[in-house]
């Protein structure tokens, strides 16, 4: 109840506080807060080793050039760390873990916003984006620099936006937003391809079509053709290869040729189909390949381009290096040589991506907080964790090494996703025979098309990575497997009870 005599700043925090988001990011920062002072400390390591970032030491000392120049992945997760540790006048260590602390508040708002959009109490959508949030899977992210949880973030705000459409009267305004969104989550993550970005912003224009005019589709669609096009036609302009990253040859080399029995490819190298790349493996030191290809002087000046390794850690190569541009080519064509002489070798590798996909990891059972321990016993129970193996044995050359690896798979999860796949495709099926759709079809569509998306071109191009890519989205799922459950699990509830109610009515009236 609103009162008189409350400031302008009191009665919007009044009103802030009355929605879902703000009670659960409260909720989920006291969680964090024991964590951390239970024992779970935050790791850079990251920084120093991963793939994906410019070397550390360059990237945090010059952020704006050294995005300039990079190819290998999309420029927006390397520019925010980059530019977050060059401004801050804290230690590297300090400043992530904030910017981390921060974007961790954001997906537990985020999440209550989306249950309560999926039509879900103000009460449930907190217990339930706690649920999706403080899962190990997704609450371990938190505690290093990788970009799994700021995608996470940025999908649960496109499915928001999507739900926003049929619910907001400035529908352009809306647009904006959906259309800003998925072009930020392709500049982000280079698995949402613009593949992925421009069907979700034309299924938007489809769904408003009666309420906007040509006027503003220009301007939606413009948005994401501008951005990822200008860097796209960057990485033309600079380095002749007009892709968002440019290592998926590789990416695929490695999705295929370790699991082609060593003859099969000692044939085809025999018979000239493969290269010397294919023989040597993916993802290795440049010194590993300069001897098998044209020599090489790197056409740019800037260390992000000139440095073949990094400086922070003697076994990474710095993968952003221009001479690897002309190896990730070739590595990509003898991925295509060996899929279409071995199909079967392809086919194997994808059936082993897809069991990775619910492998869970185990580092939150050995962290040192008892909490984050104890929420891993919880949810291993609940996700109905099954121990197995993952087995390269019978690879030919695989990357891994001869592995039989030990890995819980989370049971649980295969039915969550397949019924959010199952749910998204009866929408469309609903809507091919013309039946009429509910207010939140539109995010059940856009949401299982996003996941489908996830897991299988994850599976199709990538291999051993998949665990890490389902955890982009299962705070989606999580959202919305609960928001159709907790409603039907009420109704039996209740139908339980009514029964019981209407015999102590009869035995009072007696």
């Amino acid at each position: 109840m609103p009162h008189h005599n409350e400031t302008p700043i009191v009665s919007s925090s009044r009103k802030l506080w009355s929605h879902a988001g703000p009670r659960a990011a409260v909720s989920w920062v006291l969680v964090y807060v024991v964590v951390c002072l239970t024992g779970q400390k935050f790791s850079t390591d990251y920084l120093n080793i991963g793939w994906q970032l410019i070397p550390w030491d360059i990237l945090s000392t010059d952020p704006l050039r050294s995005v300039a120049y990079l190819h290998v992945q999309p420029p927006l997760w390397n520019l925010i760390l980059g530019t977050t540790a060059w401004l801050s006048p804290f230690s590297d260590r300090l400043t992530l873990q904030a910017l981390m602390a921060l974007i961790g508040i954001s997906v537990a708002w985020l999440s209550a916003a989306l249950a309560s959009r999926l039509g879900m109490s103000r009460r449930a959508s907190i217990v339930v984006a706690l649920i999706a949030t403080l899962h190990p899977e997704v609450f371990k992210n938190v505690f290093e620099p990788t970009y799994e949880l700021v995608t996470a973030a940025l999908l649960l705000l496109v499915l928001i936006a999507v739900a926003d459409l049929t619910h907001k009267e400035n529908v352009r305004r809306s647009l904006v937003v959906l259309s800003s969104v998925v072009t930020i989550t392709a500049l982000t993550r280079s698995l949402y391809h613009p593949v992925w970005a421009i069907p979700i912003v034309i299924f938007g224009l489809w769904l408003t079509r009666h309420r906007i005019n040509w006027k503003s589709t220009l301007l939606v669609l413009s948005i994401p053709v501008i951005l990822m096009g200008g860097w796209m036609a960057k990485n033309q302009v600079l380095f002749g290869h007009s892709t968002l990253s440019s290592w998926f040859g590789m990416n695929l080399q490695r999705a295929v040729i370790p699991v082609l029995p060593q003859e099969d490819l000692n044939e085809m190298y025999a018979k000239g189909q493969i290269s010397d790349i294919a023989m040597i493996g993916p993802f290795g030191k440049y010194d590993l390949y300069k001897d098998v290809v044209e020599p090489c002087v790197p056409q740019h000046d800037h260390r992000s381009l000139v440095e073949p390794m990094r400086v922070s850690d003697e076994w990474s190569p710095n993968f952003n290096y221009e001479c690897f541009l002309p190896i990730f080519d070739q590595a990509g064509q003898d991925a295509f040589a060996v899929i279409k002489e071995h199909p079967e070798a392809w086919l194997e590798g994808r059936l082993w991506s897809l069991r990775t996909t619910v492998a869970v990891a185990s580092t939150p059972s050995q962290s040192e907080s008892i909490v984050m321990r104890s929420l891993d016993s919880v949810f291993s129970i609940a996700r109905l964790d099954f121990g197995g193996v993952l087995s390269t044995r019978g690879w030919g050359t695989p990357i891994y090494g001869q592995l039989v690896a030990p890995v819980d798979f989370g049971l649980l999860l295969i039915p969550m996703y397949l019924l959010i796949g199952w749910i998204g495709l009866w929408q469309i099926l609903q809507r091919l025979r013309r039946q009429p759709l509910n207010s939140t079809s539109p995010i059940y569509v856009v949401g299982s098309f996003t996941i489908a998306f996830t897991v299988i071109v994850g599976a199709i191009a990538e291999l051993g990575e998949q665990s890490r890519f389902r955890t982009m989205v299962d705070p989606i799922v999580t959202v919305m497997v609960l928001a159709v459950v907790v409603p039907v699990v009420q109704r039996w509830y209740r139908q339980i009870r009514k029964p019981d109610n209407q015999s102590h009515a009869v035995a009072v009236g007696e």
